[in-house]
Formats: C-alpha cells, structure tokens, sequence
C-alpha cells in the first residue's frame, strides 16, 4: 500500500463539514471538466453524502473549511459494484493543492478507514478519461474490474475499481 504524510482526519459526521465537502466536490469537477458548476452535481454528491456512510476523512485547511475529503460508503451504494466491498464514493482535493501528495494521504486514509470498519475490498468508479485519478488509484493497489458503462451524469466510459 502507498504512504502519505499530508495531514488528514477522519471527520465526525456532521452538516457543516458535509457542506464543505459538497461545495469541494462541485468546484473540483467544473475545474476537472473544464465547465460551469453544474446543479445535477451538487444534488448526486448530496445523495452520495446521505447514504450509509463508513467514513469520511478530510484534511482540514486554515480557515476551517476543506481543502480536501473522501466519503466511503457502505456496500451496495455505488450501485453494482463487488459485493462487501466499502465504496469510494467521493474524493477530491482543492484544485490549488493538486499535485502535493493530498490526494494520496486521503485516498490511504479512507482505505485504512474502511478496513478498520471490518471491509476487506473499498471499491470505487473512475473516468476513463480522467489520467490523473488513475494513476493515483492505480498506484494505490486498485485494479479495474468489469467492463466501462456510461457515467450517470455525463455518461463518459467509467469503469469499477478494487483493491
């Protein structure tokens, strides 16, 4: 497994923090695709938010907002992805801290998060298209598993993940 020393916490539930992390989520994909922030977004990442949730670990920033999370949860609501395995639902980092090693301490965390919970696989969706989460899930352990189906909101080839 790969190692990280950016600093990152498991976080307490709670809306303020939700909504930080919703707010994260929503500007990072615009950034990633290039377009608006877009609604549809922001009300599947509230969806994601309210499932049965395992874990989320953020990393905090300075002003007590977000600079980065991942939301693992529980088996089943990623859709029909291997069974008992924790589901990745989200991670992202602020679009300025890109590239320091952020993404790798969350993405270890909410795999040590889920296997501390009892789950011996995490699962997760990633773009196709999308090189640079790729590389990091890839080099995480993740293999892809299935054949690619349409993404649910913008229908680019996406394929499970498993490690």
């Amino acid at each position: 497994m790969i190692e990280s020393t950016a600093a990152v916490r498991v976080a307490e539930p709670g809306a303020d923090t939700d909504s930080a992390c919703i707010d994260l989520w929503v500007a990072a994909v615009a950034v990633r695709d290039g377009r608006a922030e877009d609604p549809a977004v922001r009300a599947r990442a509230a969806t994601k938010f309210a499932a049965d949730r395992v874990a989320l670990v953020v990393a905090p920033s300075s002003d007590d907002g977000v600079r980065g999370f991942a939301l693992v949860t529980a088996p089943g609501t990623g859709g029909d992805g291997p069974a008992g395995a924790a589901y990745l639902s989200l991670l992202a980092v602020d679009p300025s801290a890109q590239g320091s090693g952020l993404g790798r301490a969350l993405l270890v965390a909410a795999v040590d998060a889920a296997r501390a919970a009892g789950y011996a696989h995490c699962s997760l969706h990633a773009l196709e298209d999308n090189a640079p989460a790729l590389r990091l899930y890839r080099s995480a352990g993740f293999r892809p598993v299935g054949e690619p189906f349409p993404h649910a909101l913008n229908g680019r080839p996406t394929r499970t993940y498993l490690v």
